[in-house]
Parts: C-alpha cells; sequence; structure tokens
C-alpha cells in the first residue's frame, strides 16, 4: 500500500485549500462559515482554468506553474483586502475532506485495477494522453492525428495534481478520485451548513446556530456521499415479509426494476452481490448517485463536476445573503465568481454549464436584493421606464422579474464560455451535432421506479411541503391538498404520472418560494425538481442511446443539491420549531428519520461489505495496472514498456467494437499513446464512415501487400505497431512487419512483438515494388 503517497496527496489537496481559503472567505463572507469548504474546489478550479489556457502554449510544468502563480496572487489579493476566516469552520471542512478521502481510499485499495467497465479506458485514456501531450488542443489517442472531440477538465485536474505529487498516471487515477470525493463532502458540508443557519445567525446564540450547522452538514454529507436509493432497502425488506404478501410484493418490485425479475428479488442477496443493480432501476437508464462511483471507481465528467456545482451553489448563496448595500460584492460575485468556475465546469461536463445558468436564474430571481442594482445605472433608469418598479407580489412583476434574471443568467453564460472559450471552439465546435428529442410518452418512467429512484428525498421534500402549506393555510387544507396530490398521480394515465409527480411539488414550492415561506433550501429543491421533469418531457440525442445520457446528467446533479438540501430539511423536521425536549412529535419524527437513513444506507452496507470481503488483489494497493496483470498479464510489460516511450508517437493496434472488454485497445488506452483507430466509441464522435474509414486502412496495415502497408504506415506517421493477442485473435496469421524497410523489432515478450517503425527509412522490399 502506497501510504507515502496517499499522506502527500492529503497534504497537496488540503495545501491547494488553504491558498483558495482566503479567496472563499472574501467571496462568502456573507456565509457563516465564510465558505471554507468550497476552498478545494476553488483552488482546483482557478489552477486548472490558468493551466488550461497556457497549456496552449505549453503542457506539464510550464501550464502548472502558471495555475499555481494565478492561485497564489489570488490568495494574496483576497487576503489583502482584510478577509475574515472563520478557523473553526476550516478545521471542519479538512475533517470532512479527511474523512471522506480516507473511506474512498480504502475502497480503492482492494480493488484499484483500471478496467474497460464503466469507461474507466476512456477515463484513463485521456489522464495519460494529458500527462504526456506537450500542448493543447489534445490529441485523441483513439484517433491518431485529430483532437479530442470530449471534455476532459476534470481528467486535466487529475493530471496537474500527479505532476504535482509526481506521481504514476497509474495511481494518481485513484488517488485523485479520493480527493475529489472528499472535496465533494467538504462542499456539502458547508453548504448545508450555511443554509440551515440562514436567518437563525443574526438571532440566535453562537451554539445553537454552530450545533445548527454542524448537524445539516454531517446529514449532508451523508447523503452526498454514503447514501444510496432505497431499492436495496425495499429488497431486503421484502424477503422478510410472509410468503403470500412477499410474492405480491416481489412481482411489483420486479416491475418497476429492470434488472431484477421477482424469482432474483426473493432469493438472498449473493456474496458476489452486482452492485450495479442499484444503478439500473428505470429501463435503458443509468441512475447514478456518489456511492456507486466510489464502488465502482469512475472519474466520470458528470462525477468529476460535482464539487464544483456545489461551490457554484454556495456563491449563489452567498449572494442570496449579501446585503444590498454591498453591490461590487454582489457583480462581484455574479459576473466574475460564478461564470468562471461555470466555464471551468463547462470543460468539466459541458452539461453543467447550463445547471449553473439554471441555479444562476432561480437564485437571481428569488434573491431578496433589487436586480437593477447589478446593471449600470443608465442601463437601470432605461429598465424603468419601459417596465417601471411592478411589486413581484403582482404577476406582472414576477413576470418582469424573471424575465430580468434570465437575462442577467444569459450574460453569466456569455462570461462564462469566454472563459472557456479554446474548449467552445475546439472540441464543443467539432463534436457531432445533437438535437432536441421530444420522448414519446409510453417511454417515460413508471412512478415505480421513479419511487425506487428518488423516494427517499420525495419523502423528505414533499413532508417539507405538507408543514409549509400547513403553516400557510391550515392542516385540513395541507392534508387535503396531500391525498389529492397522491391520488393525481396514482389515477393519471401513467404517461402523465411522472409529470404530475414532479410538477406539482415544484409548482407549490415555487410558490412557496415567490412568497418567502421556504427560503434558499427552496431553490436547491425546486431546481432538483426542474431536472428530473427534462428527460420525462424530452432528451439530447447523442450516440444514439436515447434518453441515456440525458438522464445521467441530470440525476446526478439533483442528488447533489438534493443530499444538501436534505441535510438542511431532515433535521427541521425531526427538531421541529422549538428547542429539542424530546417531545412526542420529536420522538416519532426522530423515528422516521431512522427508518429514511437505515433505508438509504442499505446499499452502502451490503455493497462495501462485498466489496472488502472479495478484494480483487492480495495485498492493497492503489496501482490500477493491477487489473491488467490479472487479466492480460502477457500485455503488461509491453504496455509498461509502450508508456516509457517519449512524447506522443503514434501506434497501430486493432480496433475494438468492444468497449467494455480488454480487447479495447488497451495499449493505447492504458499508455495514453495515440493509436490509428481505437473503440467504436469513435463512431458516435467522426461519424460512422469516418471511423470505418480507418478501421479499413488498419486492417489493410496488419493484412495488405507491403506495398499498401508501407504505403498506410506513412500516411498516419506510425512509428510503432503493435501484435498481441487481439491483433491475432482478429487477424489471424500476420506477417512479420519486419519484411518492411526501416521497421525493426523493438520489443517482445510474453505473447506481445511491438515493431519500430523508422519513417525515414520506410518503404516496401523491393521484391514487392
Amino acid at each position: 500500500m502506497e501510504y507515502g503517497l496517499v499522506a502527500l496527496w492529503w497534504l497537496t489537496y488540503v495545501g491547494l485549500a488553504l491558498f483558495g481559503l482566503p479567496v472563499a472567505a472574501r467571496l462568502c463572507s456573507s456565509l457563516p462559515g465564510r465558505g471554507a469548504g468550497f476552498s478545494f474546489a476553488i483552488s482546483l478550479a482557478i489552477m486548472t482554468l490558468v493551466a488550461f489556457w497556457v497549456g496552449f502554449l505549453s503542457l506539464g510544468w510550464v501550464a502548472l506553474f502558471a495555475g499555481l502563480v494565478a492561485l497564489a496572487i489570488c490568495a494574496v489579493l483576497a487576503a489583502q483586502s482584510g478577509v475574515e476566516i472563520d478557523r473553526r469552520a476550516t478545521v471542519e471542512a479538512v475533517a470532512v475532506f479527511t474523512l471522506v478521502y480516507l473511506f474512498v481510499i480504502a475502497l480503492r485499495s482492494v480493488e484499484p485495477g483500471i478496467t474497460p467497465g464503466g469507461e474507466k479506458f476512456l477515463d484513463f485514456g485521456l489522464v495519460a494522453s494529458l500527462y504526456r501531450a506537450g500542448s493543447l488542443p489534445l490529441e485523441d489517442f483513439w484517433f491518431a492525428g485529430e483532437s479530442m472531440i470530449y471534455y476532459y477538465g476534470g481528467h486535466f485536474v487529475v493530471t496537474l495534481l500527479a505532476r504535482l505529487t509526481d506521481t504514476v498516471p497509474w495511481t494518481a487515477f485513484n488517488l485523485a478520485m479520493a480527493g475529489l470525493f472528499g472535496s465533494l463532502g467538504a462542499g456539502a458540508y458547508e453548504l448545508a451548513g450555511a443554509v440551515a443557519v440562514g436567518r437563525r445567525a443574526r438571532r440566535t446564540i453562537r451554539s445553537y446556530s454552530s450545533r445548527t450547522r454542524r448537524t445539516a452538514g454531517a446529514t449532508a454529507v451523508f447523503f452526498t456521499i454514503f447514501a444510496s436509493n432505497p431499492s436495496t432497502a425495499v429488497r431486503l425488506l421484502i424477503k422478510r415479509l410472509p410468503a403470500s404478501i412477499g410474492e405480491r410484493a416481489a412481482d411489483a418490485f420486479a416491475a418497476a426494476h429492470s434488472k431484477l425479475p421477482d424469482y432474483q428479488v426473493l432469493r438472498p442477496i449473493p456474496s458476489d452481490y452486482q452492485y450495479k443493480v442499484a444503478g439500473r432501476i428505470i429501463p435503458e437508464t443509468y441512475d447514478p448517485f456518489p456511492l456507486f462511483g466510489a464502488v465502482r471507481g469512475d472519474i466520470r465528467p458528470y462525477f468529476t463536476s460535482t464539487p464544483f456545482l456545489l461551490c457554484v451553489v454556495g456563491l449563489c448563496y452567498a449572494y442570496y445573503r449579501t446585503p444590498a448595500a454591498s453591490v461590487r460584492r454582489r457583480r462581484a460575485i455574479v459576473f466574475g465568481a460564478v461564470p468562471i468556475v461555470g466555464g471551468f465546469m463547462a470543460l468539466v461536463n459541458t452539461w453543467s454549464l447550463a445547471i449553473v445558468l439554471g441555479m444562476t436564474w432561480l437564485t437571481l430571481t428569488f434573491a431578496p436584493t433589487d436586480l437593477r442594482s447589478l446593471v449600470p445605472t443608465r442601463l437601470a433608469t432605461r429598465i424603468d421606464r419601459i417596465v417601471g418598479d411592478p411589486p413581484t407580489s403582482r404577476p406582472r412583476g414576477a413576470l418582469v422579474r424573471t424575465g430580468g434574471a434570465a437575462g442577467l443568467s444569459a450574460v453569466v453564460g456569455v462570461i462564462g464560455v469566454l472563459a472557456a472559450l479554446p474548449f467552445f471552439l475546439g472540441p464543443v465546435q467539432a463534436g457531432p451535432s445533437t438535437s432536441l428529442m421530444v420522448l414519446d410518452a409510453a417511454a417515460r418512467s413508471s412512478i415505480g421506479s421513479l419511487l425506487l429512484v428518488h423516494g427517499a428525498f420525495l419523502a423528505i421534500f414533499l413532508t417539507l411541503l405538507l408543514a409549509r402549506s400547513r403553516r400557510r393555510w391550515s392542516s385540513t387544507v395541507a392534508v387535503a391538498g396531500g391525498l389529492g396530490f397522491v391520488a393525481l398521480v396514482a389515477f393519471v394515465p401513467s404517461a402523465l404520472a411522472p409529470i404530475a409527480l414532479f410538477a406539482v411539488p415544484l409548482v407549490l414550492c415555487w410558490y412557496l418560494l415567490a412568497t418567502d415561506r421556504i427560503g434558499f433550501v427552496g431553490v436547491l429543491v425546486v431546481a432538483g425538481f426542474g431536472l428530473l421533469v427534462l428527460p420525462e418531457l424530452g432528451f439530447l440525442a447523442e450516440g444514439g442511446d436515447g434518453r441515456f445520457n440525458t438522464v445521467v446528467k441530470t440525476y446526478m446533479p439533483t442528488w447533489i443539491l438534493w443530499a444538501s438540501a436534505a441535510g438542511v430539511v431532515l433535521p427541521r423536521l425531526v427538531r421541529g420549531r422549538g428547542p429539542w425536549n424530546w417531545t412526542r412529535r420529536q420522538q416519532v419524527a426522530s423515528a422516521l428519520a431512522a427508518v429514511l437513513v437505515l433505508s438509504t444506507a442499505a446499499f452502502g452496507g451490503v455493497a462495501v461489505q462485498r466489496h472488502f470481503a472479495d478484494p480483487n488483489v492480495e495485498e492493497p494497493t492503489l496501482d490500477g495496472l493491477a487489473a491488467a496483470e490479472e487479466n492480460v498479464p502477457g500485455q503488461v510489460a509491453a504496455i509498461r514498456w509502450l508508456d516509457d516511450r517519449s512524447g506522443r508517437p503514434t501506434i497501430v493496434s486493432a480496433p475494438s467494437r468492444y468497449v467494455y472488454r480488454w480487447s479495447a485497445s488497451p495499449a493505447a488506452s492504458l499508455t495514453g499513446v495515440p493509436t490509428v483507430v481505437g473503440v467504436s466509441h469513435e463512431a458516435q464522435y467522426r461519424g460512422r464512415q469516418t471511423y470505418l474509414d480507418r478501421v479499413y486502412a488498419v486492417n489493410t496495415i496488419y493484412l495488405g501487400s507491403a506495398e499498401r502497408r508501407a504505403a498506410l504506415l506513412e500516411r498516419y506517421d506510425v512509428r510503432y505497431v503493435y501484435v498481441g493477442p487481439t491483433e491475432r485473435d482478429r487477424y489471424g496469421d500476420i506477417r512479420p512487419f519486419s519484411e518492411l524497410q526501416g521497421v525493426s523489432v523493438a520489443f517482445q515478450e510474453d505473447n506481445v512483438t511491438i515493431y519500430a517503425v523508422d519513417q525515414e527509412r520506410l518503404e516496401a522490399p523491393p521484391e514487392e515494388t
């Protein structure tokens, strides 16, 4: 086990966060903890965005140094402005980071392998490519000679940290993953704690506010990192029901779960528990949550963007709480910090920029300060002449406010695009066109599936809305409304049921926000409901996967937003409006909350226990190449040899139709060295015919005449030819490439031969010309 590297990476993350701390404190001075938990994400965003721009001149140490200098300058300027740092909040943030960091380190140490499953070959290939690249734009390691058409900001973070700590990418992959999870946990703790204290901070004693903050933060960390959907708990419960009831319950469960037939539901969970079933509930989709990714070992873009999403939400809340008189600070947040972090998030996961703009729009719509104070005086005067100053309590005033917030959010979007302009002019512009498709009504999710995925959060937030309705109107109205909502969802046509399930609470929560009866937590709840409605109405067509990507890219941010909101809401529902006196109501609420926590912890209890009970390595390690040594031992020496080559020499290897098998271009995927053509994913990015043209060319290189071989090796500037098990399985008896002039055996061990190609001497043998 690489304990020294574990300590070094912890010091690196915390050290960078300390530089980000003054910046966070400056921007979040209106928050109780001064944004301490956001300092991890802020420091990484500043460092990586500057390194990205400099990377078009030179990557490596030059870009890293520029990013570190920019971070240091921001820290010094923020410190000189006289910021106040909350030391207790800083210690708490570091403690949360450390807890989550070590938890994920432990998970990865028994299953560290970089395997084809779960897109890890793509993710690691990006990390390795960036590590060995001399400059941007990044060359596609599965399509040599062409720029990468994919977002890689999160992978760039991993690369910079690997270089800073002098860690090989195979190990850095797992260490960076743990740090990103730790940053997510620290951000969730900070956001929930700040929102929970809210207005109480100014009218209650400090000890009470601190206790409220810590309770909310800890609850948010649980739901963000350690919780899951309740499907595993429901499955465990069904097996313990009487046979007559259990069989009917199993039928209902199987009808709602796309991967579990009824006979499997009633069986004991096997020792080799397939945790993936917990994330594959809705048919033809993937329903992710962070713990699923931690167990599987993912650094997918939709996950790596989550710490920065919480940072943006924290900045939005800082704006929400900043006094009206602090105009410069509010402008700096809206037109400076938010679009810069949002632009960086576009590098990490381009979908995230739209979510950033949505959060900005909601915040500007419901924040108590006047929107016109954000624009120049002359423009504000012109706006007054056109629309006047209607009160927001009236429909016209609310519409004007919402439209104004949308306009300002569009400005934020423009600044965000400018912050990451080379990325938008490169991968985004060159990427395949996507179209917005309307989802067929018959393809919408069933209520049973949605309850298995979102049931825990729905229970919390529907209870919140019921309590607020009771306070706003009366118990009778609240109960009648709740029963009416249940009847509506149960009896409307099945195609409309998912719309009703999300849209009705969204509208009610919007009203409570507009009438200032729910506070900023309502923004998080509304955002989540809005994101869940979208894939039930339409999707972006990408790669022929239907709405698969749309569901993934909306469900993960929903989980992140709702987990923080649950951290605020659940303790409030348990405690009630008064102090904690262990009343009967509080006892009942505590019991229900315990059931909720246990039901969402069941997956972690089962999956994590199975994870440690059946390790993939004999001794704990963070070496990602361990899986290759287990699955393709005959290629490991060749992969290490190829990885030792400097620069980005082009290789040729067999293309693969199977993305999730060990035949998926392991030589390129595990080294970042570009191959002429790799896995079939490239057909999505480049077009089917363009991809097939290269496949035919590679087929000819392995099977064609010496003259055609030499011509194609020269055309694609190939420096190494890889002949391993996949190539022999695909092409059979391959004639030695050493028959070509300028080609010689450079490596031969086990069942792999690598030929070196001298392009200056390359030609077919005389007898075949």
